[in-house]
């Protein structure tokens, strides 16, 4: 039997500099500098950034100013990466929990799709639900679908 590939990226050396290269979901590929090649704090830097990467999901950790640019549509991306892994039976099958997802953030990225995730607020929230309202939707089911839409932006808190 083939040895498993490891998943974490490997750690190489640019010249007199350590660095690992990451990528994100849509396959764009991001070096960090990690200090000077095989000293304890590029190794100690190294083993940080893949930790928070593969706590991501594999994805890019956010640095700084990073997160604060994040539109609402690459916020439903990421949780949605995070929910086609979460939102499962024990054995492997999709809930249907994840198909409400796909149908419960349609008027949000509609709406505010390429609006800064930061400049969402509770006015913003109450404009989806009011297209809810007039689509003729129940209020039972106005608020389930948006105390769905809250959650995406509180796992995106957690998640830094």
């Amino acid at each position: 039997m083939a040895r498993p590939r490891s998943i974490a990226p490997k750690y190489r050396r640019k010249g007199n500099h350590a660095v690992v290269t990451l990528t994100d979901p849509t396959g764009k590929r991001k070096d960090y500098l990690l200090g000077r090649w095989q000293s304890a704090e590029s190794r100690a830097e190294y083993a940080r950034i893949i930790a928070e990467w593969l706590a991501a999901g594999t994805c890019i950790p956010a640095s700084g100013g990073g997160v604060l640019d994040l539109t609402v549509n690459e916020l439903i991306l990421r949780f949605w990466q995070h929910a086609k892994l979460h939102y499962r039976h024990p054995d492997g099958m999709p809930t249907s929990e994840l198909d409400g997802y796909r149908y419960w953030l349609r008027p949000l990225k509609q709406l505010y799709g390429h609006t800064l995730a930061r400049d969402f607020g509770p006015l913003a929230l109450k404009a989806v639900r009011r297209t809810m309202i007039d689509s003729g939707l129940t209020r039972g089911l106005i608020n389930q679908r948006i105390g769905r839409i809250r959650r995406v932006f509180r796992w995106g808190v957690g998640e830094e």
